[in-house]
């Protein structure tokens, strides 16, 4: 069995063009401001999809304060209820995730987007 650590090992790719041109930003990113949040959340990327995190808000919730920047290497689920703005940053969030973030006051980011807002990876929590 090939898990995410040594995908790179034995020359597994992802099938998605999109997330391998991600993936190998974030690293670019890691190495050029010398940030291993970029490097860790790729790693996170390159692992098999089905062992990408679901977080519902609730957990959101619990971990984060107002003005937190949040990267979920995974899905944002709608569970629960989140009463401060945060700025995250996930590769899919379900619809009612989005809408309630958003109410809150919160940022919805691509994983494009989020790199450029903390570029150093200072202050910016990974959610699993």
């Amino acid at each position: 069995m090939v898990t995410g650590d040594n995908m790179a090992k034995h020359g597994i790719r992802k099938t998605n063009p999109q997330l391998m041109l991600q993936i190998d930003a974030f690293k670019a990113h890691a190495r050029q401001h010398q940030a291993n949040i970029w490097r860790e959340l790729a790693r996170r990327l390159e692992a098999p999809s089905n062992s990408y995190a679901k977080v519902n808000l609730s957990r959101l919730n619990r971990h984060t304060t107002s003005g937190d920047v949040v990267i979920v290497a995974g899905k944002v689920l709608g569970a629960g209820s989140i009463d401060h703005p945060i700025s995250i940053g996930a590769p899919s969030f379900s619809d009612s995730a989005r809408s309630k973030i958003l109410r809150a006051g919160g940022i919805v980011l691509s994983l494009d987007e989020i790199a450029h807002v903390s570029p150093t990876g200072s202050h910016v929590k990974i959610i699993r």
